[in-house]
């Protein structure tokens, strides 16, 4: 696991840094702050020169990664077109794995741990306007961590809300929208996302034992 210690607001002024902590304090802050802003164009120029390296630039990609987000594991691969709102706010475990055009709104925390598959489109949506018009016109946003577990498995246009997380080895079913915590070892579908079943020694096909044999023939 690499983590970047880079202070990523030691150039706000008081009042950006204000706005800054209530929005990682999960209160209601400034979205439209204009140094709110700025850190968002950081991290925007940087997944855009992501987006932009061939898959043979392993070593780019890698920089790139270390410097956008907060931390992240080994052999981690994110495919084009990712897209996030701060990046220094998610934190990526080992083996991780994240399919095309994944979008991020990091404006809370959002954490992923070891061997977290992301189909592709999926959303992680930390953040939220507020229902009221002048509110909302002004900017006021409030955002809530997002948390997924070790072994999590999200399908294909999956959108997971602010405030969620869902618990290790789960698997949710494209299309869901996640709006509160998915327990562990469960298949979830739906909207709102809804536990069908848990996951059991039933779902196993011998597919690990038929390769331990394979390999151990060899």
């Amino acid at each position: 696991m690499t983590v970047n210690d880079y202070d990523v607001t030691a150039d706000l002024t008081p009042e950006g840094r204000v706005e800054w902590d209530r929005m990682i304090a999960g209160e209601v802050y400034q979205d439209s702050h204009p140094e709110i802003e700025r850190k968002r164009v950081e991290a925007k120029k940087l997944f855009r020169a992501y987006n932009r390296l061939d898959y043979d630039q392993e070593a780019e990609r890698r920089a790139i990664m270390e410097q956008l987000f907060a931390a992240v594991g080994d052999d981690v691969f994110i495919e084009p077109n990712f897209r996030c709102e701060m990046g220094r706010n998610i934190s990526i475990g080992s083996h991780a794995y994240i399919n095309f055009d994944c979008v991020m709104l990091d404006n809370a925390p959002i954490t992923i741990g070891d061997y977290v598959w992301i189909a592709p489109m999926v959303g992680l949506f930390a953040t939220n306007h507020a229902l009221d018009f002048e509110e909302r016109k002004a900017g006021a946003c409030q955002a809530r961590p997002i948390v997924l577990e070790d072994g999590v498995w999200l399908g294909g246009h999956v959108t997971v809300l602010g405030g969620v997380t869902i618990g290790r080895g789960s698997v949710v079913g494209a299309g869901s929208v996640v709006t509160k915590d998915i327990p562990a070892g469960v298949v979830a579908v739906g909207n709102p996302a809804r536990v069908v079943r848990p996951i059991t020694e039933a779902d196993r096909t011998g597919f690990c034992e038929r390769i331990a044999a394979r390999d151990a023939a060899c």
